[in-house]
Order: C-alpha cells, then sequence, then structure tokens
C-alpha cells in the first residue's frame, strides 16, 4: 500500500513509490553494454599501442597473380585460393635497411587491396580472408588472418576490394625466406567465368 506523507505545503503532496529492482530483461541490456564497452577499451589500448611503436621500415608484396574460377557456387563453405613457397623478401628489406631480426618487435598488416585485370565487377564475393602460415604446412587457421573484409553484398565494390587488417603480429612467418599464403573467398553469387586477379598487400616492421 502507497504511503502518501504530507509536505506542509498547503495542497501539496509528496507520493513514496516503492523503489523497483531492474528486470531480467533491463539486467542482460547492462550487462550486454557493459561488455562492448569492455572491448572498445580493449580494441582503443591496442590501436595506442600499435600507434606508439617505432617504424623501421615497410614491406610491399604488389601484384600477386592469382585467378577466381569460373563457377564457384555461392553458400557457407569457402573457396581457398593457395599459394605455396611464397617468397618474403626478408634478406631485402634487412640488408636495405641495415638491421637483422632481433631488432623487429612486431610485423603488423597494414594495407591490401584485390584488383580484377579484367574489371570484371566483383560484386558476387561476399567475404575475403587473407591469411599467412609455415610454408608446406597443412592450411592456414583463422589466426592466420592478416586482411579481410565482409558485408560486401551490401555495397557494390566494382573491380577492386579494399581490405581491412587484422592485429595479428605476423613476424612469425614473415620473418622467415618463405611463407604460404591463402585467399579464402565466400560468395554471394555464382562466379561468372574465370577472372585474372591481382593482391597488394603491404606490411610494417616495428620496433
Amino acid at each position: 500500500m502507497q504511503r502518501i506523507a504530507s509536505t506542509g505545503r498547503i495542497g501539496r503532496t509528496r507520493v513514496d513509490h516503492p523503489k523497483r529492482k531492474p528486470d531480467c530483461w533491463q539486467q542482460g541490456i547492462l550487462k550486454n553494454l557493459r561488455v562492448v564497452a569492455a572491448a572498445m577499451m580493449l580494441l582503443a589500448l591496442a590501436a595506442c599501442q600499435k600507434d606508439q611503436r617505432e617504424r623501421i621500415f615497410e614491406m610491399d608484396y604488389p601484384n600477386i597473380p592469382f585467378s577466381i574460377p569460373a563457377g564457384l557456387s555461392p553458400g557457407p563453405i569457402p573457396r581457398a585460393l593457395v599459394l605455396d613457397d611464397f617468397s618474403s623478401n626478408l634478406r631485402y628489406y634487412l640488408t636495405t635497411y641495415s638491421t637483422d631480426t632481433s631488432a623487429i618487435g612486431a610485423i603488423l598488416p597494414l594495407s591490401a587491396n584485390i584488383r580484377a585485370l579484367d574489371d570484371t565487377d566483383l560484386d558476387f564475393i561476399q567475404e575475403v580472408s587473407v591469411r599467412i602460415c609455415p610454408q608446406g604446412s597443412k592450411g592456414c587457421t583463422p589466426a592466420d588472418e592478416v586482411f579481410y573484409i565482409n558485408d560486401l553484398q551490401r555495397n557494390r565494390i566494382g573491380s577492386q576490394i579494399r581490405l581491412l587488417p587484422t592485429l595479428v603480429n605476423a613476424k612469425r612467418n614473415l620473418s622467415k625466406e618463405r611463407f604460404k599464403l591463402e585467399i579464402w573467398f565466400y560468395l554471394y553469387d555464382l562466379s561468372p567465368y574465370a577472372i585474372p586477379c591481382r593482391l597488394d598487400m603491404r606490411f610494417e616492421a616495428v620496433r
């Protein structure tokens, strides 16, 4: 039963309402907001740490040729194009910048893009994952992903796909002479015909 208390003023009353506890739905929202906020803080701290590192040199891998085969069907199963025994050009970079691998704290993904050489529209692609792993290994894993992009079907991309860098430290693979490169495609629609493409990648070696 609600209790009505006098305020001491004519014509004014004050109602003391019982305190309401947040229901399960509200508690769930608050919990999710805390999780999202914590994740954003971790990402911000990782980005700040990356920005504070001193760059030693950039590692460019331009004009990597490959072809998307014709008739690949869409669906949840990705199509992987494997380029094994790929040169890291490590000796060239170490010689050019007069350094060695002991001075390198990390090799971080910087930028990458895929372009259709015949200007074919690549709108049939839904997601892309670029991974590097040790030469001769059975296959790269999601933890080896250095560049990615998803939800491409929401925007027309034309003949070029700009990829996003991950926070992976690729030093373990790029500090060796050779590595395996895999390009994973998740398709939104059937690939119309064989499409010649090229991949350009750029990394930065930091202290």
